[in-house]
């Protein structure tokens, strides 16, 4: 009998193991369906959400100006900065004045040079023919160092002849490629060596005003008056 008993307990062992791993089997399945449906209600519920934050952030499907900016606000003469726009859902964009090649992109740069102050326009078109628009002005500073100057304006010397006072002035200056005189002793003088003389012959005592124009049409003055002297 024992010898049958311990023969017979060999398959119940198999049959116990088999039906112990089924179960094991429809567990784990079952847990593995459970936590695909937790997660496609997860992503359902998280899914306007994030739409929403997006529609927040970017305007959702809507034309948007995203950024519109200059690297400085304000430049000196002769030096360049870059204007950075961004736009979301345009089919065109143009900014006046014009800058050169510019289309639609979420965030781009594009180098300008402007000679004075200057207002930048940003104009987006969308698909829909909706339009979005930005501006900013950049402003412009002289530089300081290439200034138009008058550095000496006087008179050199003096004579008499048959009642008359002849006077000579002379004068200099930096950073020009204009001068004039007012009242008119020569005609306008254009891309000449920094100095100079004239004559003048004044019957009464006059002031003389001297201008010189730098190349980007600043301008400086000075005035010198010249005394005859009675009698």
């Amino acid at each position: 009998m024992w010898q049958f008993l311990k023969r017979a307990a060999i398959p119940l062992r198999v049959a116990a193991a088999i039906v112990a791993a089924y179960l094991g089997y429809v567990f784990l399945a079952r847990l593995t369906s459970d936590q695909r449906w937790a997660a496609r209600q997860k992503q359902a519920q998280t899914a306007p959400e994030r739409e929403s934050k997006f529609a927040a952030t970017y305007g959702g499907t809507a034309l948007k100006v995203l950024q519109f900016y200059p690297r400085e606000s304000v430049v000196t003469e002769g030096q360049s900065t870059l204007i950075c726009y961004g736009v979301l859902n345009a089919k065109s964009l143009r900014i006046d004045p014009p800058v050169g090649s510019v289309y639609p992109a979420l965030n781009r740069c594009v180098e300008v040079q402007p000679e004075h102050d200057t207002k930048y326009t940003l104009t987006a078109e969308g698909t829909d023919g909706t339009t979005a628009t930005a501006a900013f002005t950049v402003a412009v500073k002289p530089d300081v160092a290439n200034l138009p100057r008058i550095t000496s304006f006087e008179v050199v010397k003096h004579s008499q002849e048959l009642g008359r006072h002849y006077f000579t002035i002379a004068f200099s200056f930096e950073n020009a490629r204009t001068v004039t005189i007012d009242p008119p002793a020569f005609s306008p003088i254009e891309d000449s060596a920094p100095f100079g003389q004239f004559i003048v012959e004044p019957e009464t005592t006059t002031t003389y005003t001297l201008t010189v124009i730098g190349k980007k049409g600043r301008k400086a003055q000075k005035q010198l008056t010249v005394e005859v002297p009675k009698g």
